[in-house]
């Protein structure tokens, strides 16, 4: 067995009568004035790497169910930034998941993966600390040293209470980072809503003046959606609405965005050098969707789509002459038979 010492909230707090933490006055400047998440766990690992005379320090947060993952360092780069490392069969993971701060004297005894990275780097020992705040174990906060049994117990006090008071901090980063998210996220599809296609389309204005990065937009509208849902029902066509954002995302990837503006409307951008390039994509959406068969209980839902296209030019200093003019192509798109792919500056009608 590793030469190992757990320290819980228990054992730590028989230590903490009478103890003082000095901080830097610039460590908690930095932590204040930092804007983004990146920042602060960047500012966190820079200043945990010379308070505790450190060779290495690093945070984790969580990543989904089965992995913590590196988003700052500082010193050495024994385990490389934006490291998965998986929860189980680990160090880190068990520190994380006990929610215990650990402490390993002697890395070369522990058969743990990350514990093994740490050694082959030339780490002797390692103290990883829980990032807890109220109910939730946020990732964990780490230290290397070169020497073994280098660490104290008041070391383990003092990384512990810092700890927890980064972990609020962190929580705070988290939850507003959500919130902006929320605010720009369309609940029922997951795409993008009307605010952030408004933001997305003005940059790409902006950069077409100034870079000279064309792009199209496309208004895409679902033929017949309220007799679709008058016949299957309002959850068959929130299940339309979200199959139409899962196939044309899949088709625009990384070329693209597809926003949710509208009840069943949704707004296209296309970065393609040719018009006839996002013409000939928009018509594959199209054809994707009209060929889809949607299985909902019992029955099984076609539908098709119509879509209006315009090419952004140089009159266009605001969304609003790009909107109308596509919009204009989508309502002749309609007004010819529905299911159809039509450009504003051909103004003809693309089957």
């Amino acid at each position: 067995m590793p030469t190992e010492r757990k320290f819980p909230p228990s054992k730590l707090s028989n230590l903490e009568k009478g103890r003082e933490i000095n901080l830097p006055v610039e460590f908690i400047q930095g932590l204040s004035s930092a804007l983004s998440l990146q920042e602060v766990l960047d500012s966190i690992s820079q200043w945990i790497h010379k308070l505790f005379d450190a060779e290495r320090a690093s945070i984790t947060l969580q990543n989904g169910n089965d992995l913590l993952k590196l988003y700052s360092i500082s010193g050495n780069k024994a385990i490389p930034l934006d490291y998965d490392v998986p929860i189980s069969n680990t160090f880190v993971g068990r520190v994380f998941s006990q929610r215990t701060l650990t402490v390993c004297d002697d890395l070369e005894q522990s058969h743990e993966l990350d514990c093994q990275l740490l050694s082959q780097f030339g780490l002797k020992t390692c103290m990883d600390a829980p990032l807890i705040s109220g109910d939730i174990c946020l990732g964990t906060l780490n230290v290397a040293h070169n020497q073994t049994n280098y660490y104290t117990e008041l070391h383990a006090l003092k990384l512990q209470c810092l700890a927890n008071w980064i972990a609020l901090n962190i929580r705070l980063h988290l939850q507003v980072k959500e919130l902006k998210h929320l605010a720009l996220t369309d609940h029922l599809t997951g795409a993008p809503n009307r605010r952030a296609f408004t933001t997305t389309i003005m940059q790409s204005i902006h950069e077409f003046h100034e870079q000279g990065k064309l792009f199209c937009i496309g208004l895409m509208d679902i033929d017949h959606f309220k007799a679709l849902n008058d016949r299957y029902g309002h959850n068959a066509g929130d299940y339309v609405l979200q199959h139409v954002v899962k196939i044309t995302a899949e088709i625009v990837n990384y070329i693209g965005h597809i926003s949710r503006i509208g009840g069943e409307e949704f707004a296209i951008i296309l970065y393609q050098s040719s018009e006839q390039e996002a013409v000939d994509l928009f018509k594959t959406i199209k054809d994707a969707l009209a060929n889809s068969v949607i299985k909902y209980d019992d029955d099984e839902i076609c539908f098709t789509v119509s879509i209006g296209v315009t090419h952004v030019n140089e009159s266009d200093n605001a969304p609003e002459s790009l909107l109308r003019r596509s919009d204009q192509a989508l309502y002749k798109a309609k007004s010819m038979g529905r299911n159809r792919v039509n450009t504003f500056t051909t103004a003809r009608l693309l089957s």
